[in-house]
């Protein structure tokens, strides 16, 4: 009803003879006559949400005329197959937010709080986004403090090979060691966990490393391991092994 303009706005009700002239103003701003496309988008206070959410994907927009216009142009905005459904529904998720902000003002006399219209414009995305897949893993606290797990999930199920840890000789001990980073190059990261011959767990690290390439970042990771036993006296003179899955580094 809201994209093909049908919302009983108070420009509408006076038009209908509902209100009287002096009542057809936004209830938001007092200054312009309430209409859709001024009510959900270009009311200063509206514009605002639209253009945080905007950021808050990490994208830039100009305001188009209308909200039919905006719709139409509104999953072009953002690539992948889960990205786009999400976005669209987040569209929606901001229209109804908005509409439910304008009638809690009139009906209710509640003062509009734009904090808390993105944290529910956000929070009925996730929830939204969760029962049509359960698996998606984000709470809306985690999509507050950043979309970048929205915007790289992808609801394709991964089947993962099983690994069975190796066993060892008598006093030796294992590291197995990974890095990987999001992007060539990107945010890297690290870690390791230290085994002894009976499988258990000894040590561990992990720490981020800034803007690498993932083969540097394996590199890095069995350079960390090779570190922490030279620092541990207890591990000097034993046989230690350096497991990892990258065979650039190995090699």
């Amino acid at each position: 009803m809201t994209i093909i303009n049908r919302l009983n706005t108070r420009g509408v009700l006076v038009r209908r003879g509902v209100l009287d002239s002096l009542n057809s103003n936004c209830p938001i701003c007092l200054v312009e006559e309430e209409s859709v496309d001024h009510l959900i988008l270009h009311c200063h206070k509206h514009w605002i949400i639209w253009s945080k959410i905007i950021k808050w994907w990490g994208l830039s927009w100009c305001c188009p005329k209308n909200l039919s216009g905006l719709f139409s142009q509104w999953t072009f905005m953002v690539h992948g197959k889960f990205q786009k459904k999400a976005w669209l529904m987040l569209f929606f998720s901001e229209v109804w937010s908005l509409w439910l902000l304008r009638n809690d003002l009139i009906f209710q006399q509640k003062s509009p709080n734009y904090d808390l219209v993105f944290f529910l414009i956000i929070t009925r995305l996730c929830l939204w986004l969760k029962a049509l897949h359960p698996n998606f893993p984000y709470s809306p606290s985690d999509l507050l403090r950043s979309v970048e797990g929205l915007i790289r999930w992808s609801n394709v199920q991964i089947t993962r090979t099983g690994v069975i840890w190796s066993p060892l000789t008598i006093d030796s001990f294992k590291w197995n060691v990974d890095g990987s980073s999001l992007g060539k190059p990107g945010l890297s990261g690290i870690g390791g966990v230290l085994r002894n011959h009976h499988g258990h767990l000894l040590g561990i690290f992990s720490l981020p490393l800034g803007i690498l390439d993932s083969n540097i970042a394996e590199l890095r990771a069995v350079v960390k391991a090779v570190e922490l036993s030279a620092s541990n006296c207890l591990l000097h003179h034993k046989h230690i092994t350096i497991e990892s899955d990258s065979a650039n580094v190995i090699s």
